[in-house]
Formats: C-alpha cells, structure tokens, sequence
C-alpha cells in the first residue's frame, strides 16, 4: 500500500528529470542517449505506473504481494545503473551548466528514488549502493578536482542518507508490527466481546437463548411492529412435574430433562421463523414470528406438547412429564413486551389450573378474569381480615363408628364492594401477593376458637398454603395460637397438597416435622393428583390420605377409578394410614364406597359445609347422648 503512493511519484520525478536533461542536451549529444533510450526510459516508466495504479485498489493475495516487492528489488539494480550512468555520460558533450545539469539529475535522482523506496529497505538501499557508487566512479575519472569534490560530497550524502531510510523503514516496520498487534488485539476484544454477549444471552445448559435474550427479541419486534400491519406469538411453556425429578432422581436428572426438553423444542419448531428459549428452572419461551393462525399455532404448540409426552431417558430411570402452553399475541392481546410477557404467563396459569396439557391462547375472558383478580387483590389488601373473614366446617364421617369424627375448616370471605369472593379465587390471589401467612392465622384462629365448643375428641382439619409450608416460622405461629386458646394439638390436623410439598421438599419436610413433634397430625389433600405421589409419600411424616374427588366423580360407572380408589385404600391399609374419601355426593358412590372398605368419607352426601353456628348446633344435635352421660 506504501509503495503504491510512492512509486507513481518516484516515476514522475524521474520523468521530469529525464525530459529536462534530455531537452537541454538536444543537438549536442546522439540522439540514442536524447530520444531514443529517453523514450524506452519513459515508456517503461509509464508502464510500471499504470500496474501501481491499478493494484492500489485490490485486494492481492500473499503470493501476489511477495511477487510484485520481489520483483521490484531485482528491477532497481538495473534500471538504477542505466539511469545512473545514462546521466553522467552526458559530461563530455555539454558545458559547465549542462554538466551541472547532468550531475544534478544523478543526485536528486538517487534522492528521491532512495525516499520513495524507504518502504523496501532492500530496494531503497540498493538505489544508494547501485547510483552513488557509479556516479562517484564516473566523476572521479573526469579527472576534475571540482567532479571529485562533487563526487566524495555525494558520496557522504548518501552514506548520510542510507543510514537515514534504514531508520526510517526500521520506524516503518515497527509501526506495521504495531498495527498488526493492534489488528490481533482488536480481532481477540471482538472475539471475547461476542464470546461475552454469548455468554450474557445463551443459557449455559442448553445453549438456548436466555431470558434476557429472549425479552430483548419481543422488544425488537414490538419496535419494529409499531405503527405497521405486523403480528407475532408469544408463548411460555412449562413443564408439569418437572420438580419431581429433581427430588427423586437428584438434579443431574433434571438436567437431562431439560436438555432434552431444548432438544425436542427445537425440532418442532425448526421449520418455522421462532426463538426457541429457556427462561427459567423448567419453564421455556417460544417467540413465533412466522404469519400463522391462532389455530395453526395452537396446532404447532399441541405438537411440542406432545412430544413432551414421550418418556424422558436419564442414567437412572426415566419419568413421563408433560407440558402446558400460554400464548399471547401481539397486538392482540397486549402492545407492549410487559404485558404480553403476563398475558401469556396469564394464559399459562389459567391452562395448569382449567386445561393442562393444552395450548391456551389469552382471550377476551381472561382479560375479564385479570380485570377480576386485580380488584379481588385490591380488596384483600385493604381488607378488614377481622370482620370480613369468616370459617364454615364440613364434616368427616366415620363408617365405622357411624358419627363425625372431624371437621375441615374452610375460608370464607364477604367483601362489601366484591361480595361473596370464592375460596379458590382469594387464596390463590392472597398466596401470589404474600398476604395469605396474615389470613391464614385470622381463620385458624376463628377455626379453633369455634373447634375450642366442639364435644368429645372431634378432628379439626386446617389447610396449609404451599407459602405457609415454606416459610419459616408460619406453622410455629399457628401451633401458638392453638396453644393460647387451649384446643389440644392432638386434635389438630393440617392438610397439604403434594404440589405444595413439591415445591421445596426438604424445607417442607422440615416443617412437617415440626408438626409431628408438635403432636398435631398431618394429611395430604387431593391425593392422586399430583406426580408420582408414591415416589415420596414414603418419606412423609403423614397420618392420613384424603382421596381426590376426581376419582369419586364417575366411580360408580367407570371401573379404572373404582380400580384405583381400591388401590388407595389397600395403600392406606399397607401403611397403616387413616383414608378419607372426598367428593361423595350420591346414594350410589356411598354405597359402592362403603363396599370398597372405606373408613371415613366427606361430601354434600354427609353434609355441605355449615357456619360456626349451625356447626355448634348439629354436632350437640349428634352428640347428645355423650353430653349428657358427660354431664351426669
């Protein structure tokens, strides 16, 4: 590239010159050293500058580049002693200022190709050793005491001046290794800045884009969708008993779930324009951009579910999850990258609770339902728990003894501006927005202030939210309030739900212990419904199961759920469990229960749940005969 500025102007240089000593040397010199080799000289002159030229702008290879220098060291011995001694041959045919002339044309000559050259030292070097020597020879032979003045002068100048260009292309070459290491330098921050961009947006176990990543591509899109005809999906997946595995089978099993999980994600999605990405834990994002229907990406997204469904393989064993799908689309559902993130995670939640296993996309009525629960969490946050707050008991038979033998507390809440709130609605809400340790000890506390009249040895059966089990200290403040208002522990029953257990197992394992410590019993709620409920019951300090009323639903016409509530109860009995089937509504699934070895059973059939006070009344109604063998 040096080289390409300098020689054009080398050659021009010598043009000039050449021309100048040619022109005054007309008529008094042969016309072969005027002309003709002046011609040649020009020609050739005029032909190694077009090829400068035109290569300045290409993109040469190595070989190309070693080629031309190569060729430019070997053209500078030859071409510099032509013009050298063509120069000074001209002496003996002018006078003083034409001789002047003549030696002039040697030194600038000599001056200004060195300069040019400094780029190549090898080529600038030889100019020097090439000319000055030759011209000194030739003017020392003059026999002139001037021409050899002039000759030692040009003869210092230019050992002056070659040690000049060898500095300066010793300069010229640090500066080249220097742009180079800057170039290597630049090349490795590049290479450790996209490593580090990777690192920051890639998950590090699947390789999948993060949730960083994954939200900065919804804002792009929703950027570049502004104000134009453009839509696209949202959609968060989440596996369902994925934590299970963690527990069971120890965490290198999980990672293997979830890598496969990216795997099978990005095979059903590889022919579409979509972000496959993992979010979080086992929870995964799909950004759909290609132009589908809601139907065919409902399709698209049943088809992740469904190879979702096929067993995960692992070092030791293998586990069959599932999967559930909220999605939400742009600008549909939501204009910004926020909301749409929690109208799918919305749809998600609805889906887990209404439809698992089944894509749901956000609708108009689930809009409503944001609208609703919004304003059932404002009402709870300002709340008076005291008054509005209320608790029902629904009793549990006993089929042997023939009588009640506890009660389930259940919440009741009446707003003034809400009115009656449903149980599942307010719990759920107060759970999400960390209320619910507060509500939980305003009921038990009026549940046991009620269970503190109750006759005999009646169970009092209290519900412990997924939150309260895991928060350190929540069940120990309970157990004190029972305490202060005198109700026995050995009374007390605390119902979990196996996802509640699931969701941090040895801390809620901790905490149950703490209850059996205490002298208060435990039973796990809606038994069968959760996953691989016997690869940990085991380990459960447990006292009793309550069965799942979606096995009682169609007992009576269906054989598998008769099968299976046999199977619960043989289980109970194995482990010496207390059983309590729920959900018992007719004459026939009593009958058919009963028959099945049943001991205890709870629903609309026995009783729907009654106030404290109606509770008060039909249990002296019940108890009467022992009240009064008590009182005598």
């Amino acid at each position: 590239m040096a080289l390409s500025k300098q020689i054009p102007l080398m050659y021009s240089i010598l043009g000039i010159n050449l021309l100048g000593l040619s022109l005054t040397h007309i008529g008094a010199a042969p016309s072969f050293m005027t002309i003709y080799l002046p011609a040649v000289m020009l020609s050739f002159m005029v032909l190694r500058t077009i090829k400068y030229l035109r290569n300045r702008d290409k993109s040469l290879t190595d070989a190309q580049i070693f080629a031309s220098l190569r060729n430019t060291n070997l053209l500078v011995v030859p071409i510099g002693a032509i013009f050298g001694v063509w120069g000074i041959f001209f002496l003996p045919y002018g006078d003083t200022g034409q001789n002047a002339q003549a030696i002039f044309f040697n030194a600038v000559s000599v001056s200004a190709c060195a300069f040019c050259l400094v780029h190549l030292r090898q080529a600038s070097v030889l100019v020097l050793a090439t000319v000055t020597p030759l011209t000194c020879i030739l003017l020392f032979s003059q026999g002139s005491f001037a021409y050899s003045s002039v000759a030692f002068n040009l003869l210092l100048v230019s050992i002056v001046l070659g040690y000049m260009l060898i500095n300066l292309e010793r300069d010229f070459v640090q500066m080249v290794e220097q742009e180079i290491e800057h170039g290597r330098q630049n090349t490795k921050l590049q290479t450790l800045s996209e490593e580090n961009y990777r690192l920051a947006n890639t998950d590090s176990l699947t390789s999948l884009p993060n949730r960083r990543q994954f939200l900065y591509e919804i804002d792009e899109l929703v950027e570049a969708c502004q104000g134009k005809d453009c839509t696209f999906v949202v959609a968060l997946l989440d596996l369902d008993g994925f934590k299970a595995v963690n527990d069971v089978f120890g965490h290198p099993a999980g990672d293997a779930v979830l890598i496969e999980t990216a795997k099978r994600l990005s095979t059903v999605f590889a022919d579409y324009n979509a972000t496959v990405a993992r979010l979080a834990g086992d929870e995964f994002g799909l950004l759909i951009r290609s132009k589908l229907s809601d139907d065919e990406v409902t399709e698209i997204a049943r088809q992740a579910c469904e190879a979702l469904r096929h067993p995960f393989d692992f070092g030791d064993g293998s586990a069959n999850l599932s999967a559930t799908v909220g999605l939400a689309r742009f600008p549909h559902s939501a204009e910004t990258r926020s909301h749409l993130f929690d109208r799918a995670d919305y749809a998600l939640y609805f889906a887990k609770h209404h439809n698992k296993s089944e894509p749901v996309f956000f609708s108009q009525e689930h809009e409503r339902l944001v609208f609703e629960n919004s304003a059932i969490e404002q009402g709870l946050r300002h709340a008076d728990l005291e008054k509005e707050m209320s608790v029902e008991f629904q009793p549990v038979l006993d089929l042997h003894a023939g009588h009640t033998s506890g009660l389930e507390a259940l919440a009741r809440w009446y707003s003034p501006t809400l009115g009656n709130v449903r149980p599942d609605r307010f719990i759920q809400i107060a759970e999400n927005t960390g209320i619910i340790g507060r509500l939980s000890e305003v009921l038990f506390r009026k549940a046991v202030t009620e269970a503190c009249q109750w006759p005999g040895k009646l169970t009092l059966s209290f519900n412990l939210s997924a939150v309260s089990l895991n928060t350190p200290g929540a069940v120990s403040r309970l157990l004190s309030i029972a305490r202060r208002a005198g109700f026995p522990l050995s009374r007390l029953v605390f119902e979990i739900t196996e996802s509640a257990v699931l969701k941090d197992f040895e801390t809620a394992l901790e905490v149950l212990e703490e209850i059996k410590t205490a002298g208060a019993r435990i039973a796990i709620d809606d038994f069968g419904t959760g996953f691989s409920s016997l690869a940990y019951v085991h380990r459960l300090p447990i006292d009793a199961l309550k069965v799942d009323r979606s096995f009682v639903r169609d007992v009576v016409h269906n054989e598998k759920s008769a099968n299976v509530l046999r199977s619960i109860l043989d289980l109970c009995e194995n482990m010496s469990l207390s059983c309590v089937v729920e959900g018992v509504e007719t004459q026939e699934q009593f009958d058919l229960i009963s028959d099945l070895g049943a001991g205890q059973i709870q629903g609309f059939y026995y009783s729907k749940p009654l106030s404290g006070g109606d509770t008060h009344m039909v249990l002296q109604i019940e108890f009467h005969d022992q009240l009064m063998s008590l009182a005598s």
